[in-house]
């Protein structure tokens, strides 16, 4: 009898640390934060590889979310930090269009591959203006007027896209006003082709205001 008193100390032990099964859908437990429920699913089932119908995976959900506490349980999982959901954006992407620097930290830290120069560029061409993103992508390392294979800079991306806010910041934050890009146009050119969308005349202006030259 005695020997039996260790075998069912440790069965007794195991069963008390066995989490009871989620009993609320893994999407909605990420999307409202509850860090008990992810946890047992992710003890229950493998709940890092599936997406939502949307084409999201769980590390994108809680990306938007700056949920970094469920964030750091999908890793610890196996999530992949470098996935694509299905608008073809890694997690990263994600925290940092949605101005979510600390989730964006906590993947680079997990390994996430990080090419701050990139990512200014796709900011901008995205029309993202928010302050801490751009701060935090040129502390990195982003060179505000480094081009991309096509010479075209940051700011040259965020007219092309009509994106008054992102070119506001970028202005704000230093870029040169009157560099060509690749095809030899000068940004006050850029903002002056017909597509711009409707904030191209405040544009326009803009640039004017802080020296644009209208010819090279």
């Amino acid at each position: 009898m005695h020997r039996l008193l260790p075998i069912l100390f440790v069965a007794v032990l195991g069963a008390c640390s066995e989490p009871p099964p989620p009993t609320l859908n893994l999407f909605r437990a990420l999307e409202i934060g509850d860090l008990d429920q992810v946890k047992r699913h992710l003890y229950w089932e493998d709940g890092t590889d599936r997406p939502d119908s949307a084409g999201d995976y769980p590390l994108h959900i809680v990306a938007r979310t700056n949920r970094v506490s469920i964030g750091r349980a999908l890793l610890e999982h196996g999530a992949d930090p470098e996935r694509r959901n299905g608008a073809d954006q890694t997690p990263l992407e994600v925290a940092l269009a949605n101005g979510k620097i600390l989730f964006a930290q906590m993947l680079i830290e997990a390994g996430a591959a990080f090419d701050p120069q990139r990512l200014l560029l796709e900011q901008a061409a995205t029309g993202n203006a928010d302050r801490d993103v751009h701060t935090f992508l040129l502390e990195q390392g982003a060179v505000i007027d480094q081009p991309d294979a096509q010479g075209r800079t940051a700011l040259h991306l965020a007219i092309a896209g009509g994106h008054l806010d992102a070119v506001s910041r970028l202005i704000d934050n230093g870029a040169d006003v009157n560099r060509v890009d690749g095809k030899g146009h000068l940004p006050l050119e850029l903002a002056r082709q017909p597509g711009i969308g409707p904030d191209a005349g405040t544009i326009e202006r803009l640039l004017l205001r802080n020296g644009a030259r209208a010819n090279r």
